[in-house]
């Protein structure tokens, strides 16, 4: 099932529970999506291209052989858009870099092909209600 990050308003209160149970919960919620056909193809894609290539929807699209309209069709048919698949990777990416290999928030920006450093907080913030570094110290004793 393809989580759907934008859409969930249901947020983890780490401060209601303990600290290991709260990070498998962020885990699990950043866990990479389970998806088949199109959407697998982009998932993998997407993740070969972390750190080192362009994320953008032009990008992955030619990569695939598609056009990028042809790429949002076939998505849009499985009810889920690149957006949504490109956040997930992301997300799950993010928590990785922060926690377990400690790049610095510049870097996980750069990595993440967002456009700076505010743009990944933000994005952070949205799928976790905790900016960048407060998840840092809360969960880095943990790993």
């Amino acid at each position: 099932m393809i989580t759907k990050l934008n859409a969930q308003q249901e947020y983890i209160e780490p401060e209601k529970m303990d600290g290991a149970e709260a990070l498998d919960q962020y885990l699990e919620k950043a866990r990479l999506p389970d998806a088949i056909g199109v959407p697998a193809r982009v998932v993998e894609v997407l993740t070969s291209r972390i750190g080192h290539a362009p994320l953008s929807i032009s990008h992955i699209a030619e990569e695939l052989n598609f056009s990028k309209r042809t790429l949002q069709r076939r998505l849009q048919k499985q009810e889920v858009s690149f957006a949504e698949l490109r956040d997930q990777v992301r997300f799950h990416y993010s928590i990785d870099y922060l926690i377990r290999q400690h790049m610095s928030i510049d870097n996980i920006s750069a990595a993440l092909d967002f456009s700076d450093r505010t743009s990944f907080t933000n994005a952070f913030k949205r799928w976790t209600n905790l900016s960048p570094s407060t998840f840092r110290k809360l969960f880095r004793d943990y790993v």
